[in-house]
């Protein structure tokens, strides 16, 4: 009963990582290029009260779902897939962390009204680490898919 518990949950929400992370690149960053600095500093400040702490939480359940599924007894590969899968959400938090995150507390500091003359624009950065960490994730949920129709 617990594996199997466990593999909705692992499933579920690296679905929802992946599903987040997905609409995040293909809606939102657009629109987030298509203002200009001072409107993107401002819609970037309110999305991201939206994202914290709840993406963290759920990346955290998915990947120690993941890694407690790979410690299970069973058959070996699903339980590598759970693995490998918990190790990719890793590997994104790592790039939210290390990438994503530094950027945003840049974009915090400035202020919206008072846009800096020779501001680097950081959206072309964030668009890359997000674009990275994406596919970390959607890697992560297929193999969580496979995982569990192999065990």
């Amino acid at each position: 009963m617990i594996p199997e518990l466990l593999e909705v949950i692992a499933l579920i929400t690296s679905g929802v990582v992946a599903g987040v992370l997905f609409a995040v690149a293909v809606s939102v960053l657009p629109a987030l290029f298509a203002l200009p600095a001072g409107r993107y500093i401002e819609t970037h400040r309110l999305l991201g009260k939206g994202y914290h702490p709840t993406m963290p939480i759920v990346v955290n359940v998915a990947m120690v779902a993941d890694l407690w599924l790979g410690l299970m007894p069973g058959d070996r590969l699903p339980r590598t897939l759970f693995v490998v899968a918990g190790v990719l959400l890793l590997a994104s938090q790592f790039v939210s962390h290390l990438g994503n995150v530094p950027i945003n507390r840049r974009v915090k500091a400035v202020d919206p009204e008072a846009v800096p003359e020779g501001w680097q624009d950081p959206r072309p950065l964030w668009r890359g680490w997000h674009m990275l960490r994406t596919s970390l994730a959607l890697v992560a949920l297929a193999a969580n898919a496979v995982a569990v129709v192999l065990s």
